[in-house]
């Protein structure tokens, strides 16, 4: 399917964001693969495939959180191999602090810097996927930049 080939990688990068372990992502993009195969027969044509995927996989998401339990840790770490290991080190630990930083952010807070930054989605597709007005999706982004400031500068 031509649209989980463009967007799926994007699509499960933000699901293991918000479901913080690979295991729980697969089964949300599974998940995501089959209502996406089931709805589009009777979609109109999509305007922006790439926000409509995200925005599937985000209520699949909020569908599945309730029946979920974390199985392992996150780990998106850079391949090691490419860099001298100095910097694979330091880079990898930056990515920790922001991974742990982003995870310490309230939920609904967290869910819209996924979303927005790490899903790619406008305000507005933020807004939609979430059913919360702009505004509101503006000031939790707000709130999560002053909150991950924070946090990031206080553990150099």
């Amino acid at each position: 399917m031509e649209l989980l080939d463009a967007h799926g990688a994007a699509a499960m990068a933000m699901l293991r964001r918000l479901c913080g372990s690979r295991h729980d992502a697969d089964d949300v993009f599974q998940e995501t693969a089959a209502r996406v195969w089931r709805s589009l027969p009777n979609q109109p044509r999509l305007r922006n495939a790439r926000g409509w995927l995200m925005t599937v996989a985000y209520r699949v998401f909020v569908d599945s959180r309730e029946r979920r339990k974390p199985h392992d840790e996150l780990s998106d770490a850079p391949d090691a191999r490419a860099d001298p290991p100095d910097r694979a080190a330091a880079r990898a630990e930056v990515c920790d602090r922001v991974q742990a930083a982003i995870a310490g952010l309230p939920e609904p807070v967290r869910e819209v810097v996924v979303l927005h930054y790490l899903g790619g989605l406008t305000l507005s597709q933020t807004a939609a996927a979430m059913d919360v007005r702009e505004g509101t999706v503006k000031s939790r982004l707000n709130a999560a930049l002053g909150q991950l400031r924070s946090v990031l500068e206080g553990s150099q």
